[in-house]
């Protein structure tokens, strides 16, 4: 049965429930998910706290952990169970549930799938993909159901506590009263960085050849374009939550989220969702195109007109639209995959993008998991066609690309999903934090520029960190 609690917080900000929460639930997991939207969808801060059940991949081996902390195998991929659960889930009544609370979400599996997760789907991949070097050793895929759902309005400056554990519930008036309490202030926690220990995993002449092979590649026919990307370690001892503070402060996104594991913790701000499922409404927004601010209006303006006016940007963008729309109609009813808007200009603190809107209609026969399968990973992140570029970059780049161009996001009980790619995203742990970015590669690139770019990329993160220095 569902349990909640509305309460009027118009004195403190989600970061400061979510501080209070992770106190209060010391030991459990505890995720944050905004957006700087200033929309509807932007109204929500969702904090996420313990985990009821997790769903782990990791080394070819699936788990559940049920609701007694009992793990069971799933065998060799984690969707097949996904798929059975939601499928016996009486999706009417949580649909009630969120429309009577007016809340996004409220129950269901939230967390994140890497980017090496995609053999699942695609098994041709793991002739490619299987032998790559994992740097990180994190698990492919790790999700987990709530036990406390806490959903913070901007709108209305309200908190909508839910649960369905009669434990928790038994606790609510408790919890209120330790939201309630005095608070303090919670000082950014700076850090030493060493400027000698940060390092690429590419050099700069190291990647310059790692564009031209794409390129040669895209002679040969074997790609229309192919993102290279490149991974920055900073060895250090980062506080989580001061890194996260400071980075929606200087990179407000649509989505921002904060991953909190025992061992690591995922932290994004980004911009491009993976893709989304609302009422059986599918969106999917390709970003391909980028440069960076510019100091003054008028600078800003002419980087604009020099985006949108580049040919290399522009094919690589279409060629984008036309991937998406492919993905969308394995899934989509027949005739209902539209681009609703074509390469609109979005800004963000050290860049802009070139961005376009696709929307469908999901067809019946297909659930939230046929649909992330479909277009997963995003074609953004590795070319056109899609297959042959994954195999591309893993015989590149030679290492497994780990959280970075995966997707974190939420499949809810009520039949909405929606997801975003990990780019502007740190993977911290406790002697190092990790940039990557990457480049879209088309026959008439330089590599200069696309080396430029990625650096650009990395301003927003490396920024972020740069504030946190001592």
């Amino acid at each position: 049965m569902l349990t909640s609690r509305k309460i009027l917080f118009d004195q403190l900000t989600p970061i400061t429930i979510f501080a209070k929460l992770q106190r209060y639930f010391e030991g459990e997991l505890c995720f944050l998910f905004e957006s700087a939207i200033n929309n509807n969808d932007g109204n929500f801060s969702f904090l996420f706290i313990g985990a009821r059940e997790r769903v782990i991949h990791q080394n070819g081996q699936s788990v559940h952990i049920d609701e007694n902390a009992t793990t069971h195998s799933l065998g060799n991929e984690p969707f097949s169970f996904l798929k059975q659960r939601y499928a016996s889930i009486d999706k009417a009544r949580y649909q009630t549930y969120t429309k009577e609370l007016g809340v996004g979400f409220i129950d269901g599996f939230i967390g994140y799938i890497g980017y090496d997760a995609v053999k699942l789907f695609e098994p041709k991949l793991a002739a490619s993909m299987d032998a790559l070097r994992d740097d990180l050793q994190i698990p492919e895929v790790d999700l987990m159901r709530p036990k406390l759902v806490c959903t913070f309005s901007h709108k209305s400056n309200t908190l909508i506590l839910t649960t369905f554990l009669p434990e928790i519930a038994a606790q609510l008036s408790a919890i209120e009263a330790t939201l309630k309490e005095p608070h303090y202030h919670i000082p950014i926690q700076t850090v030493h960085v060493d400027k000698q220990k940060g390092s690429f995993a590419f050099s700069k002449e190291h990647f310059f050849e790692m564009v031209e092979q794409s390129k040669e590649m895209i002679r040969s026919g074997d790609v229309f374009q192919i993102l290279m990307s490149n991974r920055f370690t900073h060895y250090a001892h980062v506080d989580r939550l001061s890194f996260y503070r400071i980075l929606r402060q200087k990179n407000p996104s649509p989505y921002m989220f904060y991953l909190s594991y025992p061992h690591f913790a995922i932290i994004g701000s980004s911009p491009e969702v993976m893709v989304g499922l609302k009422d059986s409404r599918i969106m999917l927004r390709p970003i391909a195109g980028t440069r960076k601010r510019g100091a003054s209006y008028e600078k800003d303006m002419a980087y604009e007109k020099e985006m949108l006016s580049d040919e290399k940007e522009r094919a690589e963008h279409l060629m984008l639209i036309d991937l998406g729309r492919n993905d969308l109609g394995r899934v989509a009813k027949v005739g209902s995959v539209n681009v609703k808007e074509m390469m609109r200009v979005e800004r963000y603190s050290h860049v802009m993008h070139m961005v376009s809107d696709i929307e469908a209609t999901l067809d019946e026969k297909y659930d939230m998991f046929d649909l992330f399968a479909a277009t997963f990973t995003a074609g953004t992140m590795t070319g056109t066609p899609k297959i042959r570029a994954m195999e591309l970059i893993s015989a590149f780049e030679g290492i497994k690309r780990s959280f970075y161009s995966g997707a974190a996001g939420y499949f809810g009980y009520d039949g909405n999903m929606d997801s975003c790619i990990m780019i502007r995203t740190a993977y911290l742990d406790d002697e190092k934090i990790i940039f990557q970015a990457g480049a879209g590669i088309v026959a008439d690139s330089k590599p200069e520029l696309e080396y430029l770019e990625v650096t650009n990329k990395l301003g927003a993160m490396t920024s972020s960190l740069d504030e946190l220095k001592e």
